[in-house]
């Protein structure tokens, strides 16, 4: 479950990304500018248990597919939905990420309680 203060930072953090934007393009828009500016060299993550390093975030071409995020891991990459990703919890893309998430109804911290 995710506290109070945590769920009104998020929110707070969707109002930054997506003011002014109309629609679903335009917001997916403000949350792939967050997650370029959040994104550090050498960022690190899971999926399905994995620890994966962050190349690059990217739109895919429409609003159904989202966002997306080149990963690396033992020298292949791979692009996956970036809402996927679990990421520490001080990360600040990971904020973003969580944010994304709940912006898409989803919890914004899979398999965490906070």
């Amino acid at each position: 479950m995710t506290s109070r203060a945590n769920t009104d930072h998020l929110d707070a953090l969707i109002e930054e990304l997506t003011v002014d934007a109309c629609g679903d393009d335009e917001q997916i828009s403000g949350f792939l500018e967050g997650a370029d500016e959040a994104l550090r060299s050498g960022e690190t993550a899971r999926i399905v248990g994995v620890d994966i390093e962050l190349v690059a975030v990217d739109a895919g071409p429409d609003a159904r597919t989202g966002l997306l995020a080149t990963v690396r891991r033992q020298n292949q990459t791979y692009d996956v939905a970036l809402a996927d990703l679990d990421f520490s919890p001080n990360s600040e893309l990971g904020a973003v990420v969580a944010a994304y998430r709940r912006w898409q109804g989803r919890a914004p911290y899979p398999g965490r309680s906070d």
